[in-house]
């Protein structure tokens, strides 16, 4: 999650994608990198703030929803330059639909940062590079702040099994984001609040404790030590026994804890992982 002011965002808008960065019916279709490949070759080219374990663990997540049935759509608000998006888009199974919701070249911090920001620049030409296909209903342009779940659901075309809240970090703008994500996702959904535990953005910790008091139907289940992940009561049993017995490789699930209640996990990233992590990243610059 990054930073962001929403306070003075433009109205909701159905742009579409600028023929500069659609991708050429002339050209020769690219083949997509599968999730995997996306992980060890390209996501560290991608530039943005998502890193393992967390990376890892989202795929994880993923690929264990799909191998047990669950059906749905995947959502992110706050999708930078995409380098969690393009995950979400990578695990698209039949007749689902990735929706990215961001200011995109509207976000004035981002353009601050590198230039880059914007639906017609970096997310979406990150994804034509890897032959990744979005259609103009998956990409949203607008504050959250203006959304409601309806807008959301009527783009997806129902509910939400994976539901990243990375937006803005203020605590109306996570405290907003939370409850969109809550009132989209499936019953057999996770939802990722990003940076949790990050002192930089304090609200953020404030905002999802108190969104957690007032919807206790959605509980904490385990966490990094960047995001907080959340499932429907019912279902967070299932995933806290998946996250314990089958970790993904270099994550080390640690003694578990207590948020309002409720025992989760602390997952971390493994010494020799992080070490190879930091040589990727080198060599993908």
């Amino acid at each position: 999650m990054h930073s962001r002011d929403l306070t003075s965002s433009p109205p909701m808008q159905n742009e579409r994608i600028s023929a500069a960065t659609r991708p050429s019916t002339e050209r020769k279709k690219l083949r997509q990198p599968t999730r995997s490949e996306y992980l060890r070759k390209h996501m560290n080219r991608v530039s943005g703030y998502l890193r393992n374990p967390d990376a890892t663990i989202i795929a994880a997540l993923l690929a264990w929803q799909e191998k047990i049935g669950v059906r749905g759509h995947l959502c992110e608000i706050g999708v930078h330059h995409g380098r969690l998006f393009l995950i979400l888009a990578l695990s698209r199974q039949l007749n689902e639909k990735a929706l990215a919701i961001d200011l995109f070249e509207d976000d004035g911090i981002n353009l601050h940062q590198d230039g880059q920001a914007g639906r017609n620049g970096a997310m979406v030409r990150n994804a034509n590079k890897l032959g990744i296909e979005l259609s103009p209903a998956e990409i949203l342009k607008g504050s959250s702040l203006d959304l409601t779940a309806e807008n959301i659901l009527e783009r997806t075309g129902g509910p939400v099994r994976f539901f990243s809240v990375d937006g803005g970090h203020m605590y109306r703008h996570v405290e907003n984001d939370m409850r969109l994500a809550h009132r989209c996702i499936a019953s057999n959904g996770i939802i990722a609040a990003d940076d949790f535990f990050f002192l930089k953005w304090p609200e953020v910790s404030f905002a999802v404790y108190d969104f957690m008091r007032t919807a206790p139907d959605v509980v904490p289940v385990f966490a990094t030590s960047r995001k907080l992940y959340l499932a429907h009561r019912d279902f967070a049993p299932q995933v806290l026994d998946f996250i314990r017995t089958s970790p993904p490789p270099g994550i080390i699930v640690e003694y578990p804890t207590e948020i309002l209640g409720n025992q989760i996990a602390l997952l971390r990233i493994s010494l020799f992982a992080r070490a190879w992590q930091e040589i990727r990243s080198r060599f993908a610059r």
